[in-house]
């Protein structure tokens, strides 16, 4: 299980020293670094994010306050050097509190905590066989097996149904469907697309064709394509490479 995360640190020297430290575990995968929150509300609006590594005291936005203003915050561990924040930093539901310098030691014990959530919820989705959303300000049932793909908008996703002309719209977007939906029945294909995998009758490096559409691969997501390739070509030698 790879842990997708990100690090914000306004101090370059430690930023690196962070993910120095991180490299040195196989389950850990680094996406990118910030200097500053400004821009992160917006890249986890597109990226699928497990874990944030998060400074407290930076210039433009304190790390908990950053935190606050997320709508749907993916586990974060806070790396700071000050211990007055620690109260508030579990109020908030943090993994953990890491106080710099962080030994490998600490760091591992930190890691080890996210893994242990991760595993839970994996094996909560996956004994799912549905997913429930607001549509039209009802709660409704969707199941797996009848969801074609999703599309994102801004602020809301519409959800394209296998014996439905009409999607369902509701109010998310698709980081938060992509956590919802076990990942291996569904794949993120694209800044705007998620497909069910039961429905991909054919793909080629620029996309895929489901029963009723084409659908583009962005190029950011041609390692999720790669790894599905592999364990199609293993499993289902009647795909079209």
């Amino acid at each position: 299980m790879k842990i997708k995360c990100i690090l914000i640190d306004d101090e370059p020297f430690a930023l690196n020293l962070l993910e120095d430290d991180l490299l040195s575990f196989d389950q850990i995968e680094i996406l990118q670094k910030f200097h500053a929150p400004v821009d992160v509300a917006e890249y986890l609006k597109n990226q699928a994010v497990d874990l944030i590594f998060l400074d407290i005291q930076m210039p433009e936005q304190l790390g908990t306050e950053f935190v606050r203003n997320l709508e749907d915050p993916p586990l974060f561990i806070f790396t700071t050097a000050y211990h007055q924040y620690a109260v508030e930093g579990f109020e908030l539901n943090a993994v953990d509190y890491l106080l710099k310098p962080i030994s490998k030691e600490r760091l591992m014990t930190a890691i080890r905590k996210v893994e242990d959530i991760m595993t839970l919820r994996n094996k909560q989705v996956v004994e799912k066989d549905h997913i429930i959303v607001h549509v039209e300000y009802k709660k409704t049932k969707i199941y797996l097996n009848e969801i074609s793909y999703i599309e994102g908008l801004k602020d809301y996703v519409k959800i394209y149904l296998v014996d439905r002309q009409t999607p369902l719209l509701t109010r998310s977007n698709l980081r938060g469907m992509e956590k919802l939906l076990p990942a291996s029945d569904f794949l993120r294909i694209h800044n705007s697309f998620i497909v069910n995998k039961a429905r991909i009758e054919h793909y080629t490096p620029a996309k895929i064709t489901l029963p009723e559409i084409a659908l583009p691969i962005g190029k950011k997501y041609v390692k999720n394509m790669a790894q599905f390739h592999m364990k199609a070509a293993s499993n289902q030698d009647n795909i079209i490479r």
